[in-house]
């Protein structure tokens, strides 16, 4: 159990990787106070440093620890509560796998797809599994009720989209939406897509695609994810039919997977001749940027680059993640 301030902050980013089951955080024991009067509650700068401002999160968590075990009523427990979430949820976004960090998506962030998604992972894991952070930290001891509250939610306007997107790939996998978010929470920006592509790959092509073209078809199983996503970035949270239709966007976004899995299920299924080649090690990939479906003689959508979270350069920094 945690018992100040000072002890929280240290451990908020190892607790956040045992809830989560996550290899590491990119967190890099570093945070700092954000100025009063500014309208950002928190943020993760790409160096690995967390932002907090001072009324929203660090002086309701001081406040709490300064009051110890007393009784307190739901008022007081929405603002302790909704300061926690925002901590666990920068946390969330500092989770990488391995061998990779906050800082490879610089790129992939800055797109509006990624945004989106990230940002509705990370919050709808923050929605999911804040209790079992607070019950890691022992915080119900130290502020009785702050389980029982129900903190305020972010993103209301990207949250939908996950969620529909979570329960049709969960459907078309055989997993619990929840097991299939976990699975993309504790990944940076840049592979949260790919996650979601793998298991569908595993699904429907794992059988039918050579493994030496594994790569570059969840890669555009991946891209074809992108678009719905894309068009809920400037929903209003407040307007009842953005909320509505961003619902219908991750639905979508699961529609153009499977359109594109078709085409490449078609491909393969017309050239098992060659996939049997390459899985014996006899030949090279093919070019699959330029693969026609033999029945809708459809492009297919480019490749990613394999560089492309990291290009080895100094680009201008996008926005960074934030609450």
């Amino acid at each position: 159990m945690v018992s100040s301030l000072a002890e929280l902050m240290q451990v908020q980013a190892d607790v956040t990787v045992a809830v989560m089951h996550a290899h590491h955080s990119s967190w890099n024991k570093r945070y700092e106070v954000l100025p009063h009067g500014g309208n950002q509650v928190s943020k993760v700068r790409w160096d690995g440093t967390i932002l907090y401002h001072p009324q929203d999160v660090i002086e309701p968590l001081q406040e709490m620890f300064d009051r110890a075990y007393l009784q307190h009523d739901n008022e007081t427990l929405d603002r302790y509560r909704e300061a926690l979430r925002t901590v666990f949820h920068e946390n969330i976004h500092l989770l990488a796998g391995p061998g990779t960090s906050l800082t490879f998506p610089l790129d992939a962030y800055e797109g509006k797809a990624h945004k989106v998604f990230e940002e509705a992972v990370t919050e709808r894991t923050t929605q999911n599994e804040l209790n079992k952070y607070i019950d890691e930290l022992g915080l119900e001891k130290i502020a009785p009720g702050v389980s029982a509250v129900q903190a305020p939610h972010a993103y209301g306007a990207y949250v939908p989209a996950v969620d529909a997107f979570l329960e049709a790939v969960g459907a078309e996998v055989g997993l619990e939406a929840a097991e299939v978010i976990q699975r993309m929470a504790v990944v940076n920006a840049a592979e949260k897509f790919p996650v979601a592509a793998e298991l569908l790959y595993t699904k429907h092509l794992s059988q039918l695609v050579p493994e030496v073209a594994k790569a570059d078809a969840i890669s555009r199983i991946a891209e074809a994810m992108h678009g719905p996503f894309a068009t809920v970035y400037d929903y209003d949270p407040k307007d009842p039919s953005d909320v509505r239709v961003s619902a219908l966007a991750g639905r979508s976004a699961v529609r153009k997977a499977s359109e594109e899995i078709q085409k490449l299920a078609e491909h393969w299924s017309a050239n098992q001749d060659l996939r049997r080649t390459l899985d014996a090690g006899l030949g090279a990939t093919p070019p699959l940027q330029n693969t026609q479906s033999p029945t809708s003689g459809a492009t297919a959508p480019p490749r990613r680059s394999p560089n492309h979270p990291q290009a080895h350069r100094d680009p201008p920094r996008p926005a960074e993640p934030d609450r």
